[in-house]
């Protein structure tokens, strides 16, 4: 699709409420990573317009990449993937199948067309990790006896999720993909400054060579500290030391001891 397509929904989203958040330091993020934004491709769903040329532009790209002829079945998992696949099913007239997280027996529980036997395509609505996909999607379609090549995100964050889409052997389609273009962009209309442009590419560059210096750095140790100094974040500071970069840990901690101040030192060790 265009790069236009990618614009006009890059812009709509950012002009939301909480569509892109983005900071001088960084925000935890759930796979113990940090990085310098946040983005929520649902929130597209506070504009009603936006909305639907969203669903509009997704539906047309699934149809172009089947070269205009995909007689198969949509699917979307629980549950922000619903907010585009259930419209994108209904614009493109196809049949609809929604898949459940895994219940206490560890399975996808599935509610709509049969699956068996047809050509499936997934609609989702970001693509962090892939995990999701990974570990619950594509194996229910295929358990159910559905065949899938191809996967359709909203957004694409172009990090560990494009490989574990390879890994998969899907064919990765998005109406915004977050590469330097798409910076470049949101700064040009104001949505983000020269300094966050500026970090936002390097840690494209390398985003583990980007943490670990954010994090050694005065401004993100502070945010460490204020997520380990408050019991509602405590726990997203402790996975960022363990779980995100534990090879830089005693390093973080030392300094937090020695350089933040007496009254950090005093229970920076019980909070870690």
């Amino acid at each position: 699709m265009g790069d236009d397509i990618k614009k006009r929904n890059l812009a709509a989203l950012a002009k939301t409420k909480t569509g892109f958040q983005f900071t001088r330091t960084f925000f935890p993020y759930t796979s113990a990573e940090i990085g310098p934004y946040y983005v929520q491709s649902a929130a597209i769903m506070e504009d009603g317009k936006a909305y639907a040329m969203a669903c509009q532009d997704m539906a047309d790209l699934v149809r172009e990449s089947f070269g205009g002829n995909f007689n198969g079945i949509i699917s979307g998992g629980e549950s922000r993937d619903w907010c585009f696949s259930g419209p994108v099913a209904q614009i493109l007239g196809l049949p609809y199948t929604m898949i459940y997280k895994k219940d206490e027996t560890g399975q996808c529980k599935t509610i709509g067309a049969n699956m068996k036997g047809m050509n499936v395509a997934h609609v989702a609505d970001l693509n962090n990790e892939g995990s999701s996909p990974r570990d619950m999607w594509v194996p229910t379609i295929l358990s159910a006896g559905g065949k899938i090549d191809n996967i359709f995100f909203y957004v694409d964050r172009l990090e560990d999720g494009v490989e574990a889409m390879k890994k998969l052997g899907l064919k990765s389609h998005s109406i915004i993909p977050l590469d330097e273009g798409a910076w470049q962009y949101l700064q040009e209309i104001k949505i983000v400054s020269p300094e966050v442009y500026k970090s936002l590419c390097q840690r494209m560059e390398n985003k583990d060579e980007w943490a670990k210096a954010m994090l050694r750095s005065d401004a993100g140790l502070e945010t460490l500290v204020a997520l380990l100094g408050s019991a509602k974040t405590r726990e997203k500071g402790q996975r960022i030391l363990h779980v995100g970069y534990p090879d830089i840990k005693d390093e973080i901690i030392e300094r937090m001891k020695t350089q933040i101040g007496c009254g950090v030192a005093r229970w920076v060790g019980g909070a870690i």
